[in-house]
C-alpha cells in the first residue's frame, strides 16, 4: 500500500500537502518487479503514471535496423533475405524519488520509450486519467506538480538528445568528418 510519507519522498510532489498527498496516494497501486521484468514497451497505449521507490529503472529506444542478406549458395545460386534488427538504446536511468511515465499525463498516445527494471524495484502507479482528475479539481496542486513535471520532461528530452546525437556519431563515424 502506498502512503505519503512514500510519495513526499517523490521530487515531483515536493511543496505539495500532506492532505493531497494522502489523496493521491490512495488511488495508487504498489508493483514489486524483478530485475529485468518490462513495465512498458515503447509504442504500447500510456495509461499510468509511476514512481520509482527503491531499484533502477531504464528507459530505452529501440532502433529498427532492415538489411538484405545474402546467402550465395553456388555459382548459380543467392537467396536473399530482408533482416530487421532491434537495439535498444538506454536513453535514462531512473533512480529512487524519480517518476516515469510522463507521456501518460502529457497525452493521451503511447509511450515514446520502454520501461524495464534493471534491478529489482518497487513502483507506485497510478492511473494517468484519475491523476489528472485530482490536479484538475485543484488548479494550484496541479500548477505545482505541472511545474515540477516540466522540469522531469525538460531533463529527459535533453539527456535523450544527447544519447541520440552520440548514436549517431557512433554509427556514422562523425570523427572523421
Amino acid at each position: 500500500m502506498i502512503n505519503k510519507e512514500m510519495l513526499s519522498k517523490m521530487k515531483i510532489f515536493s511543496g505539495v500537502q500532506g492532505e493531497k498527498l494522502s489523496e493521491i496516494a490512495s488511488k495508487c497501486s504498489l508493483m514489486e518487479m524483478k530485475a529485468n521484468e518490462v513495465i512498458f514497451k515503447q509504442g504500447d497505449e500510456a495509461r499510468d503514471f509511476y514512481g520509482l521507490l527503491e531499484g533502477e529503472v531504464e528507459l530505452s529506444l529501440v532502433f529498427k535496423d532492415e538489411f538484405l542478406r545474402l546467402d550465395i549458395r553456388y555459382e548459380y545460386s543467392i537467396v536473399a533475405k530482408r533482416e530487421i534488427i532491434e537495439k535498444p538504446i538506454v536513453v535514462e536511468t531512473i533512480h529512487p524519488g524519480e517518476v516515469f511515465g510522463w507521456s501518460s499525463v502529457v497525452t493521451d498516445g503511447r509511450w515514446t520509450a520502454g520501461a524495464r527494471c534493471s534491478k529489482p524495484s518497487r513502483i507506485f502507479s497510478i492511473p494517468a486519467k484519475i491523476f489528472k482528475s485530482i490536479l484538475d479539481k485543484d488548479p494550484s496542486l496541479g500548477y505545482a506538480v505541472m511545474q515540477n513535471l516540466n522540469e522531469v520532461v525538460s531533463s529527459r528530452l535533453q539527456h535523450r538528445t544527447d544519447k541520440l546525437i552520440e548514436a549517431w556519431g557512433e554509427a556514422f563515424d562523425l570523427n572523421k568528418i
